[in-house]
């Protein structure tokens, strides 16, 4: 009895469709067709928060502080370096590489020849787990600065810049739009848009408290450019508008002062170091790739002062202060940003994130078998589509049922996409043969025989693209 079911099998086979199923889907993206599953397995990233132990390897791998041409040269030869498109992010606290290879240690090796670095504590990641660390980074879950909003818009404008400088091509860069939509998620669940625990606002609130304990304060900014620009916009606000600003382009930046600061000074940095000044604070901005101010340049400031240095790489170094002054750095502002956390409840968040990531990423991964199976879909009933008009054609012009052979090929490939394993030709025809739609034998017959012989044949495809109909 077994032998004789077994000889059965052999002569009516089963027909397994299930390799066309919850296979990674396909995009279209510049005329190209990418596998979205091969393209996210095929990345890699290297990424440093920056801490007191691995800040000086910070200073050498981040890019803030390069002018734009310095920053381009600079990528360009490190994607030269790798042979494959690089995406480089610098912030004030982070510094990171994506690379579109798998091998993350030639991407480790790369960066660490372009910044002459023998060895540098990177966190590493591959795979899905960089599109997972990419959200948490751009929705500020992995900063010191819990959901600060400049991030996210220093990495659009970062994709952006890679994308207009020709160092990132349209397939790749369609990864990070992934990156921003789990991060429009994260932000939401979390409102973090109405979030204020920005560098901005950190600043805003150590300006406050000093002028609260010191009306009169005679202040200088270093540097107009957007931090400046904030900084000068938040005192005149608060009434001071008889501050100094110091610029590398005095005229230019009298030009561009803003409603309200009239009383603001402008003067160049030669006019600063080539005096000395009375000021109780000076809040630094430039941006530079080491400290403006150190041992050898003091600053030109011989009362005391709070100097606040909201730059990164650090523009003042503690042995440019003189007796009286108290520098606030970025180890300040972490410790600030902390104090900040723990009123957030910060584990709690970051607790909920990591479930709330894992469903966006089931649902990210599930969106690209659903396009495969949406592939396969679409593919079946087109297919059955093309029959039912080769059974009108084939009937007389008077058929009172040629209407009804439509939607009975849209049943067949109904049938045939809800089967969730292999189906046997027996069961397939009994599909067909049992319908209560009034055709004759003949046809009924026929229109069998044609399903299974198109079935048949796409069962001996390896893809949905050679079984075209």
């Amino acid at each position: 009895m077994k032998g004789g079911e077994r000889m059965k099998d052999l002569g009516n086979p089963n027909i397994d469709l299930s390799r066309f199923l919850n296979t990674s889907g396909t995009h279209n993206i510049g005329g190209k067709r990418v596998d979205a599953t091969a393209m996210m397995n095929n990345i890699s990233m290297v990424s440093m928060r920056i801490n007191a132990d691995n800040v000086e390897h910070v200073k050498y791998l981040t890019t803030e502080g390069l002018t734009k041409d310095q920053r381009l040269a600079y990528v360009r030869n490190l994607s030269n370096e790798f042979g494959v498109d690089v995406f480089e992010f610098s912030t004030c606290n982070r510094v990171l590489y994506v690379g579109f290879s798998s091998d993350i240690e030639r991407l480790k090796q790369a960066v660490l020849s372009s910044t002459s670095l023998e060895d540098a504590p990177f966190d590493s990641f591959t795979g899905i787990d960089v599109w997972r660390h990419l959200v948490k980074v751009c929705s500020g879950l992995d900063s010191f600065i819990m959901g600060e909003l400049q991030v996210m818009s220093q990495f659009r404008g970062a994709v952006s810049w890679h994308r207009k400088n020709g160092l990132l091509s349209d397939i790749n860069s369609s990864f990070f739009e992934h990156v921003v939509s789990g991060n429009r998620i994260i932000r939401k669940h979390f409102d973090f848009n109405q979030t204020t625990e920005s560098m901005l606002n950190l600043a805003t609130t150590a300006m406050v408290e000093a002028l609260e304990e010191n009306q009169n304060s005679s202040i200088v900014i270093l540097g107009y450019g957007e931090m400046g620009r904030k900084a000068s916009q938040v005192l005149v606000s608060l009434g001071q508008t008889n501050h100094t600003i110091v610029s590398r382009n005095p005229e230019k930046s009298r030009n561009r002062k803003l409603e309200g600061s009239e009383s603001v000074q402008f003067i160049s940095f030669d006019e600063w170091h080539g005096s000395t000044f009375e000021v109780n604070m000076v809040i630094s901005t430039v941006r530079n790739t080491t400290p403006m101010y150190d041992a050898d340049t003091q600053l030109p400031v011989i009362s005391k002062a709070r100097v606040m240095d909201f730059s990164w790489p650090p523009s003042i170094d503690t042995s440019a202060l003189h007796e009286g002054q108290v520098l606030y750095g970025m180890e300040h502002w972490i410790r600030a940003a902390h104090r900040l956390g723990i009123e957030w409840d910060y584990q709690t968040i970051i607790d909920q994130s990591e479930q709330l990531i894992h469903d966006i990423e089931k649902k990210y991964m599930g969106a690209l078998t659903d396009k495969s199976n949406a592939q396969f879909r679409s593919h079946m009933y087109t297919a059955m589509e093309k029959l039912s008009q080769s059974w009108v054609e084939e009937q007389s012009s008077d058929d009172s049922h040629a209407a009804q052979y439509g939607p009975f090929s849209r049943e067949i490939a109904t049938w045939i996409c809800n089967q969730e394993g292999p189906f046997s030709i027996d069961q397939l025809q009994e599909m067909v043969l049992s319908t209560d739609r009034p055709f004759d034998t003949i046809l009924l017959k026929r229109v069998a025989s044609d399903v299974t012989e198109s079935i048949l044949l796409m069962n001996q495809r390896a893809t949905l693209s050679e079984a075209k109909p």
